[in-house]
């Protein structure tokens, strides 16, 4: 389900220039972010799930977030972060599996996706590959103001970035 901003996944439907798209995973969720040429936000959306158990969340918000995809016409540029590794494997395996869920989402509606390590766009974005979760929220409010309600949208909205600076 699209817990964002109902008007802005309609503004996203009817865009006509390129866009790019940043997306941050977790084991419940997947945090998009849209940017413009001049890397403006045009969106931030959410998908998620609240089933306590993990193969029944994988599937929601995986089948969702395809759908979803298939209605925005132009998405030419996506970056997704790679699965981080945690102490704990069950985690790691559970992220890592929602990564590969959004990667093949994007590859069914003909949408290039690039995964990218987090201490990469972190150097490219922010300068310093070992930023933290303050140092990137800090960044993301001083460039785009204060929209970022969660972490993990500023955490998507620096990945969208970097996909679009990787491209130009």
């Amino acid at each position: 389900m699209i817990s964002g901003n109902k008007e802005a996944f309609k503004v996203l439907q009817q865009v006509t220039t390129p866009t790019y798209l940043g997306l941050d995973c977790s084991s419940r969720a997947i945090h998009g972010v849209w940017l413009d040429d001049q890397e403006k936000i045009l969106a931030m959306l959410k998908w998620r799930s609240s089933d306590l158990e993990f193969d029944v969340r994988f599937i929601e918000i995986s089948l969702q977030f395809t759908k979803d995809l298939s209605k925005i016409k132009v998405i030419t540029n996506a970056a997704v972060e790679s699965a981080i590794f945690i102490q704990n494997p069950k985690s790691t395996i559970e992220i890592a599996s929602v990564v590969g869920g959004v990667r093949l989402a994007c590859a069914s509606n003909n949408i290039e996706c690039l995964p990218v390590d987090n201490r990469h766009w972190k150097k490219y974005v922010l300068g310093k590959g070992n930023s933290n979760k303050k140092d990137i929220k800090e960044f993301a409010v001083d460039k785009w103001g204060e929209l970022f309600i969660e972490q993990d949208w500023a955490d998507a909205a620096c990945i969208a970035l970097w996909r679009k600076r990787r491209t130009e």
